[in-house]
């Protein structure tokens, strides 16, 4: 990633733009990614508020709380594995495994809304032709992902609108039929909780899409709003399939950013530096908070 962003034209005076945007109306663009930032996982905390809200009713600043230390056990582990724990310690101990399938149904609604943004961008690049990687094997991999994607996505809202009959079917197996009075509730989760949290997870969609399209504004990349919502969507869809950990997952963001973006713009810096910022300010920002309220939490 140095070497390309290095060895682009007019590297300095793509950074002396860059510095130039910080000191004026850049400042306030920024301050603005921020607050975007709290209102998706203030969106995130309400989605998980909602989930709780049959058996356990909580307040909204503490299910922010809890978001933050999932977010904060989340980084050194496989895929965000360890965002479970954070969240239910807080929890009562009776509830704990209860909160941890409920984190699964949430997750997996955003998991659904990144696959049909996905397969809308796919689809939109299909018609355009622009945006596809250089590397032969990422074309044959995007590709397939176009005709894979909406059949996963018909697979998975069918599994998420019966997750009640998914969860009673697991029940009633002999190995995990002791736990049933614990998890019993979730055969009954209604319909109306479950699109209520999709909805919200689409909308800390569109902010996460809202903040990349900000930041290429900030760093002069001259990327539209369209391609933005396109690279950006494509670029989440192939991180959901590969398994990384999050703090070695900015080296994919900016490998794929840099294939599916380096047709529109010349600007490789702008492209480091907007995802770099997108992933500070989203995920090790919170997690650092996360981590002294854990700190916190486990002195009491």
């Amino acid at each position: 990633m140095y070497k390309q962003v290095i060895g682009q034209k007019d590297i300095d005076l793509h950074f002396s733009s860059l510095v130039a945007s910080l000191q004026g109306w850049g400042a306030l663009l920024l301050l603005f990614v921020l607050v975007i930032m709290l209102l998706q996982w203030l969106l995130e905390a309400k989605k998980w508020q909602v989930m709780l809200s049959p058996g356990h009713h909580i307040k909204l600043a503490e299910a922010f709380r809890m978001i933050l230390s999932g977010i904060a056990l989340s980084i050194a582990t496989p895929n965000r594995m360890g965002e479970f724990a954070g969240r239910v310690m807080h929890l009562p101990s009776g509830q704990r495994l209860q909160g941890t399938a409920l984190t699964v149904v949430g997750n997996f609604a955003q998991l659904i809304v990144t696959c049909m943004a996905g397969g809308i961008a796919l689809c939109m690049e299909w018609q355009d032709q622009h945006l596809y990687p250089a590397a032969k094997g990422l074309q044959a991999i995007q590709s397939m992902l176009l005709w894979v994607t909406p059949l996963t996505i018909i697979f998975f809202m069918l599994l998420y609108f019966k997750a009640g009959l998914v969860f009673n079917w697991i029940l009633s197996l002999r190995m995990l039929g002791k736990f049933r009075g614990k998890l019993g509730a979730l055969t009954t989760i209604p319909n109306n909780i479950l699109l209520k949290v999709l909805l919200l997870s689409f909308l800390r969609f569109v902010f996460f899409i809202l903040q990349y399209w900000l930041l290429f504004k900030l760093t002069n990349t001259g990327i539209g709003f369209r391609d933005t919502f396109v690279a950006i969507s494509i670029m989440l869809l192939w991180l959901a399939i590969v398994p990384t950990f999050s703090f070695l997952e900015l080296g994919l963001r900016w490998e794929f950013a840099l294939l599916l973006m380096g047709s529109l713009t010349a600007n490789a810096l702008g492209i480091a530096v907007s995802v770099t910022a997108v992933w500070l300010i989203n995920l090790m920002l919170p997690a650092a908070v996360g981590a002294i309220g854990l700190m916190r939490f486990r002195s009491r």
